[in-house]
């Protein structure tokens, strides 16, 4: 069973472009937190990329 799974990696990927957006539209941010931000976006992408690659290439029962 893979839905969970896909599903994190959907919503990984969700949030990484949320936080994109976020810094897009909070220009005035500290340096701490844009880091804190641009952190959890590539975080996320990693791992959306990670699931949502291997879902494609191993296909739905792997």
């Amino acid at each position: 069973m893979r839905f969970p799974f896909t599903f994190m990696g959907v919503m990984a990927l969700a949030l990484g472009i949320w936080a994109v957006v976020y810094l897009a539209g909070h220009p005035t941010l500290d340096a701490g937190s844009r880091e804190l931000a641009g952190g959890t976006a590539v975080a996320c992408f990693g791992f959306a990329a990670y699931v949502l690659i291997r879902r494609v290439r191993r296909g739905p029962q792997h």
